[in-house]
């Protein structure tokens, strides 16, 4: 499977705010993810990311969180060394993930 480019970005900004602020706690319960509805609306429909609250009111940001599909990703970079002086630093992981990351 290839992610879509804005996927990409918000799986890495989530990788980014994990490393950065929430190593000790669990990827799919850490706030990875603040914006807009709009922006985030890809993330949620193909189940990477879900929101933390339940309050949805659009054109206002939002805190969002890792589903189990989406930390599957994130822990697989994550395995693979990148930390978040990698993602500030423009060095990224590949668009491509494996094939069993998308099965569940």
């Amino acid at each position: 499977m290839i992610l879509k480019c804005q996927q990409h970005t918000l799986l890495c900004e989530a990788l980014r705010r994990y490393t950065r602020f929430h190593n000790n706690e669990s990827l799919t319960q850490a706030w990875t993810g603040l914006g807009f509805p709009s922006e985030y609306k890809m993330a949620i429909k193909t189940g990477l990311m879900d929101y933390v609250f339940d309050n949805r009111t659009p054109r206002i940001m939002h805190w969002y969180k890792l589903t189990d599909r989406g930390a599957e990703i994130v822990q697989d970079w994550l395995d693979l060394g990148f930390t978040y002086e990698d993602i500030e630093s423009g060095y990224t992981p590949s668009l491509k993930i494996n094939e069993k990351e998308t099965e569940k």
